[in-house]
């Protein structure tokens, strides 16, 4: 994300949370600005911060400019030493020395077995540690099957989901790219908080279409028709992160918890599988669950 911004770009603030903002750049893409505690998105910079400090502490606000360019250090300031070389903006973050990471795992070829026995203990891990309040019933059986009681659904996120769900897994099956984008759309910006649930699980899902999808060699043009498919039709629903993220995940960048996990999934041997998908499922009140949900399902619907 750095190489691309060049040598100095300007953005405006259009979030604040306590440890993170975001700022639409003028360029177009999101970046969001974190402090040290945590972990780093695929569009991503951490600041130079005392984790205990909010930004909303520092005195970041929506509407607020910033301007980021080559520096000392990646560091927020308003001190009198920057005005000189920021213009008119209300912040100055120097990008020079900000940890670089990579957002795109090392994708393993793997024989089907394999990979469905790591995706099985995936799937498990996620049923007993999963967030509750989340799209996890999504992974039980029982809502798949046609004679299923909808009284037995455990929410009404999850009774609007269960349908779009099912016809994005069929679609995608299929090649549909119409139905795909149908599905999508009804998924994106599903329930409450700054990445809905709906989004969360659409980048889980672009992103099993993208690695898993890598890693069996599956036709790639097909593939492609589905996740482009997907972008499009969540584009009008989702929130502005969710919709950065899905579009990430389609080139297979990962925030860096499911970075940690797709390694392992495709790594030579799977030790260190069970506890990078218990690291994943703990992003967020449920950001982690839903996206392992919409990663499994993907996965399921690529490779039936």
């Amino acid at each position: 994300m750095c190489a691309q911004l060049g040598l100095r770009s300007t953005a405006v603030v259009v979030g604040v949370q306590h440890r993170a903002c975001h700022l639409a750049l003028d360029s177009g893409p999101l970046l969001l600005l974190s402090t040290p505690d945590v972990p780093l998105a695929p569009n991503g910079v951490r600041l130079d911060l005392a984790p205990a400090v909010t930004l909303a502490e520092v005195g970041v606000r929506v509407g607020q400019t910033v301007m980021l360019a080559s520096g000392a250090r990646g560091e927020a300031t308003d001190d009198s030493r920057g005005l000189a070389d920021r213009g008119d903006a209300d912040w100055l973050v120097a990008l020079a020395g900000v940890p670089i990471w990579e957002p795109r795992p090392r994708v393993r070829p793997m024989a089907l077995g394999d990979l469905d026995a790591r995706l099985a203990i995936t799937r498990a891990i996620a049923l007993a540690d999963g967030a509750a309040e989340s799209l996890l019933p999504l992974l039980w059986p029982l809502l798949w099957a046609s004679e299923a009681d909808p009284a037995v659904l455990p929410s009404g996120m999850v009774r609007l989901a269960l349908e779009p769900a099912r016809r994005l897994s069929e679609a995608a099956a299929r090649g549909d790219a119409e139905q795909v984008a149908g599905a999508a759309g009804r998924l994106a910006g599903l329930g409450p908080g700054l990445t809905p649930s709906g989004d969360d699980f659409l980048a889980g899902f672009a992103a099993a279409w993208t690695l898993v999808g890598q890693s069996l060699g599956c036709d790639g043009a097909g593939r492609r028709r589905v996740t482009h498919a997907l972008v499009s039709g969540a584009r009008a629903g989702a929130s502005l992160l969710g919709r950065a993220w899905i579009e990430h995940a389609v080139r297979g960048e990962l925030p860096e918890p499911m970075t940690r996990f797709a390694a392992a999934l495709f790594a030579a041997e799977a030790r260190d599988l069970g506890p990078a998908a218990r690291t994943m499922l703990a992003v967020g009140a449920s950001s982690g669950t839903d996206w392992t949900v919409g990663f499994l399902l993907g996965a399921a619907a690529l490779a039936g």
